[in-house]
């Protein structure tokens, strides 16, 4: 069985949060939720929702329990203790110890189960209800932080102290906690796009600074957060938010032949490949895709090559707008660097990777990247542009960049635009890093760090 959930949450009820998102239900009354008795690693409202959820959460329960039962532990995390010889809240302060028992456990409990852990069960380990300065664990002893309900602590005391680190992640955290992703998808009854384009004669606009004023752009209306309009509604701005995150791609791409010098040398054709591209046709339709025309008033063809094993299977498009101006979006289901030949596509202006995990499977017979960045780096002059979710993994994915570059016969020299840069056109939407190490980055964004090079001819 797949998980049903959306931004699924172990501390409320997610069963009153499928049915109203933004409005004070059960499932924000942190107060009177209960801990499920057996496995203590998530909540429910009342015994009619935890049975409404027995069907998708009992079997991952009864994996907990059986581990429980065998370590004679309390809390779940202590089940690794005796292989890590260490107890996982010995050292509050060490996040990498705690991601190892976190690890360690998941790999237990996947044994039992047969089977690798759904989201939202490797979800309910990595962020399981504890003090966030001690990792207290007795559930009676806690309580959460009011304006976020994220973050827990066993104490006053904990709590003051824990202030200045909490601040800076607070209020994107009670966004998270309230987003639900399959809630408006990008679309809003009260939006139209406008479709009026300027001349290369006429042309005078001034480049967004973010997704939230590119969409601005788009739709001739201010899509405002509570950052640049104090006390707007939470559902308004839920809503901004999930509208602003669908000019991300578009949003990038345009920024990209920006920082290139690209931007005002367009002319009427201008060719992308989006590499490793899964799900990115999604991010591409006809109010995105129309506000490239606001910005490149040259344009009349863009061509969108969808390339990975895993692209949707999408039938290819193609979209009319005034004055003769097209976007083709064509998919391949093929390694870049496996194309068949019969495919005769045309030289790229610019290439790209949205969210690209280039050092995801780094190091083992999944990662098929290596041969793909090379064959995109015989391109010459042509920038190659990737996002990253964080920054540790914008790092590690320049990096592997480089390594490739070292083992090609090059003719030219690499040269890095931007590396592991923040993106302002990032998706705005927050999301918890599963890896509690990385202290850098509490939340990531899709498309969050920008990279861009250019194999420069010598």
């Amino acid at each position: 069985m797949t998980s049903e959930y959306r931004n699924f949450h172990p501390n409320r009820c997610n069963v009153c949060f499928l049915e109203s998102r933004t409005t004070k239900t059960p499932f924000l009354s942190t107060d009177t939720l209960q801990l499920c008795k057996k496995c203590k690693l998530i909540k429910y409202c009342s015994k009619k929702h935890q049975k409404h959820d027995a069907p998708t959460h009992k079997e991952f329960c009864a994996a907990v329990q059986s581990v429980l039962q065998k370590s004679g532990t309390d809390h779940v995390l202590c089940c690794a203790d005796e292989f890590l010889c260490k107890r996982f809240n010995s050292d509050p302060e060490n996040m990498v110890a705690f991601m190892n028992h976190v690890n360690c456990t998941s790999l237990l409990i996947s044994k039992i189960l047969q089977r690798p852990l759904y989201h939202h069960e490797q979800t309910m380990l990595s962020f399981p209800l504890l003090c966030n300065v001690c990792m207290e664990y007795r559930a009676e002893k806690l309580f959460f932080c009011e304006d976020c309900q994220q973050v827990a602590y066993c104490s006053e005391e904990h709590q003051q102290s824990d202030r200045e680190k909490h601040s800076k992640w607070c209020e994107e955290l009670r966004i998270n906690y309230y987003y639900d992703a399959d809630a408006s998808n990008g679309s809003s009854k009260n939006l139209y796009p406008n479709f009026d384009f300027e001349s290369d004669e006429t042309f005078q606009k001034s480049f967004p600074k973010d997704t939230f004023e590119l969409a601005s752009v788009a739709f001739g209306n201010d899509i405002v957060t509570c950052k640049t309009e104090p006390g707007i509604e939470l559902a308004q701005e839920l809503e901004n938010l999930s509208v602003a995150g669908m000019f991300s791609h578009m949003g990038t791409i345009l920024h990209v032949l920006r920082t290139v010098g690209m931007l005002d040398e367009v002319e009427k054709e201008l060719n992308v490949y989006v590499l490793g591209a899964e799900k990115d046709h999604l991010h591409f339709n006809p109010v995105t895709e129309a506000v490239l025309f606001r910005f490149l008033p040259k344009l009349r063809h863009l061509r969108l090559y969808l390339i990975g094993p895993n692209v949707d299977e999408a039938a290819n498009s193609v979209m009319h707008f005034m004055d003769n101006r097209t976007i083709e979006i064509e998919m391949y289901r093929y390694l870049f660097h496996k194309l068949p030949k019969q495919f005769k596509l045309p030289q790229p202006h610019l290439a790209i990777a949205f969210n690209n995990g280039f050092n995801e499977f780094f190091g083992t017979k999944k990662h098929t990247w290596d041969q793909t960045i090379r064959q995109i780096l015989t391109i010459p002059n042509v920038p190659f542009a990737f996002t990253s979710y964080t920054h540790r993994e914008a790092m590690d994915d320049a990096a592997i960049v480089e390594l490739n570059v070292q083992n090609m016969e090059t003719f030219g020299k690499l040269a890095f635009v931007r590396r592991y840069a923040t993106n302002p056109f990032r998706n705005p939407i927050p999301l918890r890093n599963p890896n509690r190490d990385d202290k850098t980055d509490i939340l990531y964004y899709e498309n969050g760090y920008l990279s861009i090079c250019v194999m420069q001819l010598d």
